[in-house]
């Protein structure tokens, strides 16, 4: 059945209408938010405000990723971190690109979500009475779900919304060539006509910081090949989206159909996953390797996933890793000798 978007908005309304006149709403995304869950945020807070309701976006974790901070800055997003936040001012909380239960993003566990819009597979965790529930495994990315929202409510874009838009797809796609279907490739075509190029490069061509090339020292001097596999241990990360950063850097690796990256940061093991296989879930396998000691998941060919236990040093960082890697071999079904990459 189609999404009723007209019902929703109306239902949304009443909602808010009826719980104390609170006609402000909170947009929360998945912790260290990437460039498709910053982008749905900002379409939602624009057909929300649209509707003459007051919006929030808040911000768990950090912005670590240079290309994300470029986002954030030449956009000028607004974002307000949890801590910061008095929850009982909100009539209603939305979720993008993330579910509740997941264990990847802030929202206080007592108080239930009234929207959430997600592509990424509908999670256990997810209720089902969820006023507002659009959940698309099928669509490539969750911006493109809230642009055609706005579409659909013939709400204009400025540059600034179609930047954002253009470099979520950009992003999560891999300009159209990871699990973009037809409505990201119409998407991508009406995006170019409206988009700011030159606020565009500076978001996919920010300067690094030291921590960047330190890193990618690290993961070219520690990358072991397993076959098909690629893993590596990063050790101590200076913001834990550097797994995901160096996973998508050493996936062009000629002999790697796998590659997984994994490291610590504050206390907790962040882990990455990437594969150039179109017919398997990435998502479905990290869940399996982490199994009950974290929170994991993914879609298609990109995968994360955090663990629970608190790690402090690099040798138990190291147990932690071996053990990971054991198991990924094993679902894998991979026994080839190890070798170091350089």
């Amino acid at each position: 059945m189609p999404f009723d978007l007209p019902a929703h908005l109306t239902a949304l309304k009443a909602r808010l209408g009826a719980n104390g006149g609170r006609r402000r709403a909170l947009i929360a995304t998945h912790d260290n938010p990437d460039p498709d869950s910053l982008a749905a945020a900002l379409g939602l807070r624009r057909l929300l405000e649209t509707n003459q309701i007051e919006v929030v976006i808040a911000l768990g974790g950090i912005i670590g990723r240079p290309e994300n901070r470029a986002m954030v800055r030449e956009l000028k997003i607004e974002l307000v971190p949890f801590e910061r936040l008095d929850m009982a001012s909100f009539g209603a909380l939305a979720l993008v690109d993330s579910q509740p239960g997941t264990g990847n993003n802030s929202l206080p566990s007592d108080r239930k979500c009234d929207i959430v819009i997600d592509h990424h597979p509908v999670r256990a965790t997810t209720p089902n009475d969820i006023p507002w529930r659009d959940i698309r495994p099928e669509v490539g990315a969750t911006a493109t779900i809230v642009y055609n929202y706005l579409k659909e409510s013939e709400i204009p874009l400025d540059k600034t919304l179609s930047t954002a838009f253009l470099y979520a797809l950009k992003s999560e796609t891999r300009d159209l060539g990871r699990e973009a279907g037809q409505e990201e490739r119409d998407a991508y075509v009406e995006l170019m006509r409206q988009a700011d190029f030159e606020r565009l490069y500076a978001i996919t061509n920010p300067k690094l910081g030291r921590e960047h090339f330190l890193a990618v020292d690290r993961a070219l001097r520690a990358a072991i090949v397993w076959g098909e596999l690629l893993a590596i241990n990063l050790g101590p990360l200076d913001y834990p989206d550097l797994v995901a950063e160096v996973a998508d850097l050493m996936l062009p690796y000629e002999k790697a159909r796998w590659v997984l990256c994994v490291g610590q940061h504050k206390g907790s093991v962040f882990l990455s996953m990437r594969t150039d296989l179109k017919t398997i879930s990435a998502g479905s396998l990290i869940r399996r390797v982490v199994g009950a000691r974290g929170a994991a998941g993914g879609h298609g060919m990109v995968a994360g996933g955090r663990l629970f236990a608190e790690v402090r040093d690099e040798e138990t960082l190291k147990t932690v890793y071996d053990d990971l890697v054991a198991k990924l071999l094993a679902e894998l079904k991979i026994s080839a000798t190890p070798s170091p990459l350089l």
